[in-house]
């Protein structure tokens, strides 16, 4: 959504800039910010100086990737992204990295190298930035990264999908924390007030349960101009209540040239998120009228050089005492606490123990407790002997079905504290459709996914069945079961849905399928066959559906394939997984072409051996090999 600047490429590193104290800008709270981006390249554009009104800098364009490394692999521009890195170093106010990961503004390059040549990539880019810029205070990890945005086409190769769904973003976190500790890490999207709230919650709340080092979400604000005060304020507080984080507008305009609507909407909406507490800044997306990414530039708020009624009420609010006092989760605009907790799984079964790993350090303080809280009952208290970072874990068995809270509490030796917030849910074990096993070789039906729940078994878009077959099961979810091939089929597929089933594989070899799909789109489909495993996936086919029909799902054609290795006679977990919208999903016919494995025959003189099944360690106990935590993957 924004423009792109000219490339010119330099090379040099940064070091020794000096600081200076900044004259006072329109914030003068000391620990939330009031920014800005920079204007079409430039940092300084009108009368006055950036520094003086704004006291945190976000380039709108210059530190993506595409603009630093977009013509060639190795080949970087610095110079636009250096010279507003010095400006914010000079004027002592904070700078925003954005972004790491984004399917959009990406070197197009990218797209001609293989998962692993992408994932190298990925590696010295975020290597070559941590170089040159070591101190960032605040980054946004991964853009728009909502089914329907612009989730980063090379994702494959931080991951996929996985078993969280988001393991990809997980590991880009990671990554950039590993690299930068102490800067503030964001996952950042739109339309999230409307339209796509209840999406950013689950991403972002599963990033949070699954123990990724995301320390805050922004919100870009850019879906603003049409939502009515009540409307706004509801689905902030809904994602605050869901989430329990720090949060950002991070790219907040009011798009339109009525001055008084523009005025009324800052008015209603500025003071409710600068006077949360969890609201540790606004990043507002442009300020100079027809300098903007809206259209004719009709978000800015100094027009020929005058103030509009909304700047000229932003400038009075900024000086009252509500705004100068507001609280914020990051005092002095710095993170001190990183505090993560990482479950076992963010699904557990009933009645099995879990593991809570809480992962904590302080920034400048000691640690001298650590209390972990489930449901707000008390768990353990961990009592440390006065160090800066620490790792725990405690052992906790849920008796009951439904949604877990976590939440760990960090006491430093002078008394502050500090919280994280987590959580799991607890479901019936999972089971087959039908209590039996699907047989391989033989027919998977793509409507006989396992029992269980969305996350455990399924995951769909949202939470409405549309299809007209939906009195097939009732336990499906969101899942949509259409009328398809004579019979029941998947239909109204989203990108990054997924189906497991559990398979009864009979016979060692190597398999060859036979999937039978419609796809209407002119552009065709795509899914994949996962082999779920304890620590990932192994993929055994990407699959890419054709054409079938001219906006027709009614056509089903068989689109034929092998297996990429071999399986083990065992009965395993299947995911098959929407890699590409809109394939309508019949059924899969799996054949057997060859052996090549020993099979493992049940024998009461295996009891009590061990086995490895695709890096997965088992057990072998008479007539079952379950998982070394006790979950049976085979019980005959």
């Amino acid at each position: 959504m924004n423009r792109l600047l000219t490339r010119i490429f330099v090379c040099g590193a940064l070091a020794g800039l000096s600081v200076s104290n900044a004259n006072a800008q329109l914030s003068s709270n000391p620990d939330k910010f009031l920014g800005n981006i920079t204007t079409y390249g430039q940092i300084d554009y009108g009368d006055e100086k950036f520094y003086e009104i704004w006291n945190q800098i976000t380039p709108e364009n210059e530190s993506k990737w595409e603009s630093v490394e977009g013509r060639t692999h190795g080949n970087y521009n610095w110079s636009s992204t250096d010279k507003i890195y010095k400006y914010a170093k000079e004027h002592g106010i904070p700078f925003k990295w954005h972004t790491l990961v984004w399917g959009s503004q990406y070197p197009k390059w990218m797209d001609r190298l293989s998962p692993e040549e992408q994932y190298e990539a990925i590696v010295e880019w975020m290597d070559a930035i941590k170089e040159r810029y070591p101190d960032i205070q605040m980054i946004d990890v991964v853009n728009e990264a909502i089914s329907g945005h612009a989730p980063a086409p090379y994702k494959a190769a931080l991951g996929g999908d996985g078993k969280t769904g988001y393991d990809w973003i997980i590991k880009a976190f990671e990554m950039a924390h590993e690299r930068w500790p102490d800067a503030i890490l964001i996952y950042n999207d739109y339309n999230t007030f409307q339209w796509n709230t209840d999406q950013f919650i689950d991403l972002v709340k599963t990033l949070r349960d699954a123990g990724a080092p995301i320390d805050a979400y922004g919100c870009q604000s850019h879906d603003l101009t049409d939502c009515n005060e009540t409307n706004f304020k509801k689905s902030m507080d809904k994602i605050q209540d869901a989430l329990k984080m720090p949060m950002y507008s991070t790219e907040y305009d009011i798009g339109t040239a009525d001055d008084d609507l523009q005025l009324k909407r800052y008015q209603e909406q500025i003071p409710y998120m600068w006077e949360a507490d969890y609201c540790a800044g606004i990043t507002l997306w442009g300020y100079i009228y027809g300098r903007t990414w809206t259209t004719d530039g009709n978000s800015g708020i100094i027009k020929n050089g005058i103030d509009r009624p909304a700047m000229t009420w932003l400038r009075e609010y900024m000086q009252t005492d509500a705004a100068k006092n507001a609280k914020s989760p990051f005092p002095g605009m710095v993170k001190e606490a990183s505090i993560y907790l990482k479950p076992d799984a963010i699904i557990v079964d009933k009645g099995f123990q879990v593991n809570i790993g809480i992962d904590a350090s302080l920034k400048t303080k000691t640690i001298e407790s650590i209390e972990l809280f489930v449901n707000d009952e008390p768990v353990e208290v961990m009592v440390t002997t006065s160090i800066p970072k620490a790792y725990y874990s405690a052992d906790y068995t849920p008796t009951a079905n439904g949604k877990y809270e976590l939440r760990a509490v960090v006491t430093a030796t002078d008394g502050t504290k500090y919280e994280r917030y987590g959580g799991f849910t607890v479901l019936d074990p999972r089971s087959p459709f039908g209590g039996t096993a699907i047989e391989w070789p033989g027919t998977l039906e793509f409507e006989d996914f396992d029992s269980g729940a969305e996350g455990q078994t399924f995951h769909d878009s949202d939470n409405v069945s549309e299809g007209d077959y939906k009195n097939y099961r009732s336990d499906a979810g969101g899942v949509d079961l259409v009328k398809g091939n004579g019979g029941c089929a998947i239909g109204y597929t989203a990108m990054g849905e997924w189906l497991e089933y559990t398979v009864n594989v009979k016979e060692a070899g190597t398999y060859s399928f036979e999937a039978t799909v419609s796809c209407g789109s002119q552009d065709g489909s795509a899914f994949s066959i996962d082999l779920l495993q304890e620590d990932g996936f192994v993929n055994l086919a990407k699959v890419t559906v054709p054409q079938t029909g001219n906006n027709d799902w009614n056509t089903y054609k068989v689109v034929s394939g092998k297996l990429n290795v071999p399986l083990e006679p065992f009965v395993q977990t299947i995911r098959i997984t929407i890699d590409k919208p809109y394939v309508n999903l019949d059924k899969i016919e799996l054949k057997l072409e060859g052996t090549g494995i020993q099979s493992v025959k049940d024998d009461a003189s295996l009891e009590g051996q061990s086995y490895n099944l695709y890096g997965m360690k088992v057990d072998q106990n008479y007539k079952g090999i379950v998982i070394k935590n006790g979950k049976k993957i085979l019980n005959r």
